[in-house]
C-alpha cells in the first residue's frame, strides 16, 4: 500500500487514507474543486457590477442565430349600419429579428511552475476582472441599442412610415447648453420632459419598466436635490430589486453607471457584416437614458462559461471565460435619451 511519510519520524500514513479537499468523491484531480473558485468570481462580479441586469431578461436562443419578434398594428374600429354587412378591415404586420454571431472571452495563461510560487490564488483576482470586463460589456451593449432606439423616428418594425399601426419611434430630448448636465434642476426637467413624450405615446413610466440611467455625476447632483430616494422596486417580471433608487416624482428606478458609451465607436467587438455594425455609433454627446425592458430584443445562445484547464503542450495554466449574446431595438417608444447640444 502506498505510504505518505510526514517525515517527523512517526508512522507512515496510508495514502488511501488521506483526505484530498481538492477532489470531488474522494476520486479524480486533486485540484478539479478549486476551478470553482474562478467561476463564481466571475459570475458573482458580473451580478453586482451589472446595473441592467437585473431589469432586462434574455431570451435563451438555441438551434438558430436568429430570433425575432412580430408586430400586429393596432385594430381599427368601424360601426353597424342597418342592413349593410360591415366591411373587414387590415391589420399592417411587422417583424424585427436579432443575429446572433459572435463569442466574446477572456483568457489568461498561467505559467506551471510560476502557478505553484505565487502567495495568492490568481484564479480569484483573475476572475473578479473578468466579471467586472464582462459587466461592463453586457451594460455597454444594451445602453448602445438603447440609445439608438431613442433615436429613431420609425419602429423597427415598419418598412414604411406610420406602419404598422399603433408603432412608434423613441423619444429625445436635448438640453439647450452643455453646462445644463451639471445642473440638477436641469437635468430633472430634461427628465420630465422624456416622461411626457412616454406618455404621449401611450407608455406608461411607472407601469411599464422605465429604468433611468446616468453618470455618477449626474446621480449624485440629483440626490443631492432631493430628487432620489431609497425604496423597493419591482420590476415588470415581477422581480424585487431592494435598496434600489426611484426618482420619487415618476416612481421609476435610477441606476449610476459608467458603462453609457461617450466616445465614437468602430470596431466593436458584436458589430459584424450581419448585423450592420449595429453596436459602433457616436455617443459623445450621449447625457442619459431611460429604458424598458420592452425596448429590446435580447438574446443568449452561450451564457456565461468559465473554465480552469491544464495544457500540456504549453505547461500551463489557462483560465477563460467566454459568452455569446446580443441585442437590437424592439418596440422603440420605450426608449428615451437625454443629449448634450
Amino acid at each position: 500500500m502506498p505510504l505518505f511519510d510526514a517525515g517527523n519520524g512517526g508512522d507512515a500514513i496510508p495514502l488511501t487514507q488521506l483526505t484530498r479537499p481538492g477532489q470531488f468523491d474522494q476520486t479524480g484531480n486533486i485540484n478539479a474543486a478549486a476551478v470553482i473558485e474562478y467561476r463564481d468570481s466571475v459570475e458573482h462580479t458580473i451580478e453586482r457590477r451589472s446595473v441592467l441586469a437585473p431589469y432586462v431578461p434574455i431570451r435563451p436562443v438555441r438551434g438558430t442565430n436568429q430570433v425575432g419578434n412580430y408586430g400586429f398594428g393596432k385594430s381599427e374600429l368601424g360601426k353597424v349600419v342597418p342592413g349593410e354587412a360591415p366591411p373587414a378591415t387590415k391589420n399592417d404586420i411587422g417583424r424585427v429579428v436579432l443575429t446572433i454571431d459572435t463569442v466574446v472571452y477572456t483568457r489568461h495563461a498561467l505559467p506551471l511552475l510560476e502557478t505553484f510560487q505565487t502567495s495568492y490564488d490568481a484564479r480569484v483576482e483573475l476572475g473578479v476582472e473578468d466579471g467586472i470586463e464582462m459587466a461592463k460589456f453586457h451594460d455597454q451593449a444594451f445602453f448602445i441599442q438603447a440609445a439608438k432606439a431613442a433615436a429613431t423616428t420609425n419602429s423597427p418594425y415598419s418598412s414604411v412610415a406610420g406602419k404598422p399601426a399603433g408603432f412608434k419611434g423613441g423619444s429625445r430630448v436635448t438640453l439647450a447648453a452643455a453646462g445644463d448636465i451639471a445642473d440638477p434642476a436641469k437635468i430633472y426637467q430634461a427628465i420630465s420632459d422624456l416622461m411626457v413624450q412616454f406618455e404621449l405615446k401611450d407608455v406608461q413610466p411607472g407601469q411599464d419598466g422605465i429604468v433611468v440611467a446616468v453618470r455618477p455625476d449626474v446621480f449624485y447632483a440629483l440626490m443631492g436635490a432631493e430628487q432620489i430616494i431609497n425604496g423597493t422596486y419591482i420590476t415588470a417580471r415581477g422581480t424585487k430589486v431592494e435598496g434600489a433608487m426611484i426618482l420619487k416624482a415618476f416612481g421609476c428606478p435610477v441606476v449610476s453607471t459608467n458603462n453609457l458609451p461617450s466616445t465614437s465607436i468602430t470596431g466593436h467587438l458584436l458589430s459584424t457584416t450581419n448585423n450592420g455594425n449595429a453596436y459602433d455609433g457616436d455617443f459623445t454627446k450621449l447625457a442619459a437614458v431611460a429604458v424598458s425592458p420592452k425596448a429590446f430584443l435580447a438574446g443568449e445562445t452561450i451564457p456565461l462559461e468559465s473554465d480552469v484547464f491544464y495544457d500540456k503542450i504549453y505547461k500551463s495554466w489557462f483560465v477563460d471565460s467566454h459568452r455569446a449574446f446580443g441585442v437590437t431595438p424592439d418596440r422603440t417608444e420605450y426608449a428615451g435619451a437625454i443629449w448634450l447640444p
